[in-house]
């Protein structure tokens, strides 16, 4: 099960894609019809990792994969952070998955 927010990590790319409930990803026409690759993921609030194909095709039944660690967020997070122009980005650091979500929806606005 997801737990939400969430945001997409696509392989290969920096950016992510802050999604901030089910209802948010279902109604966003863009997010259905994308065509994901096998290595395109989504990581939710509680740091499980998802294969967005796997979520395409089964949206409520989907498993994860894997669980990611709060450095491993931070990296993602930073990476993010220069893809939208801030400074100091070795200086980030959030102690949380939710903090790290916040911070990803704040570079998002």
């Amino acid at each position: 099960m997801i737990n939400w927010p969430a945001f997409i990590k696509h392989d290969g790319e920096d950016e992510l894609i802050y999604i901030s409930s089910a209802t948010a990803w279902q109604n966003d026409e863009e997010m259905l019809l994308y065509v994901f690759t096998e290595r395109d993921v989504l990581i939710d609030s509680h740091g499980q990792v998802f294969s967005l194909t796997d979520i395409q095709t089964s949206f409520e039944s989907a498993i994860a994969l894997a669980t990611a660690t709060v450095d491993n967020i931070n990296e993602l997070v930073r990476a993010h952070a220069v893809v939208c122009g801030e400074c100091c980005v070795e200086k980030i650091y959030c102690q949380t998955l939710p903090q790290a979500m916040e911070f990803i929806e704040s570079l998002s606005d």
